[in-house]
């Protein structure tokens, strides 16, 4: 359901499995659904500078793919379960789900792996 998803801009179809492959997508994708360079550059643990010359490449160099992939793959999970416009106020929100803690500070610590059990829970309907 959720997996065929496309976004669309007035120019082309742009999907997150397209924007895991090439710097030029993900730059259009994640315009397009309101992730700012200095937070997507954060979940893929890139620097700012970084990410910007990346995304001016039509194809990822084959060792950076797997932080692209991971990064690309939780933003487009949680907008199945969190609109676009509330995501970055989530991210930095304390949440009684994971002990209080903000989401973002998971990322951070290297935890996204409670993130995803939220994610699965949610999809499954047993997250509480």
């Amino acid at each position: 359901m959720f997996s065929s998803m496309k976004t669309t801009t007035k120019s082309a179809t742009v999907t997150w499995r397209r924007a895991r492959e090439s710097g030029t997508a993900l730059y259009k994708w994640r315009r397009l659904v309101g992730i700012n360079r200095v937070t997507f550059a954060r979940l893929a643990n890139f620097s700012e500078r970084t990410l910007a010359t990346y995304e001016k490449k039509p194809t990822f160099p084959a060792p950076i793919r797997p932080q692209v992939n991971e990064a690309v793959r939780l933003v487009q999970a949680l907008l199945e379960i969190i609109p676009a416009d509330k995501l970055k106020p989530w991210l930095h929100t304390a949440n009684p789900g994971f002990g209080g803690r903000k989401p973002w500070t998971l990322i951070q610590n290297g935890e996204r792996d409670i993130i995803w059990q939220m994610i699965h829970q949610t999809r499954t309907g047993t997250f509480a």
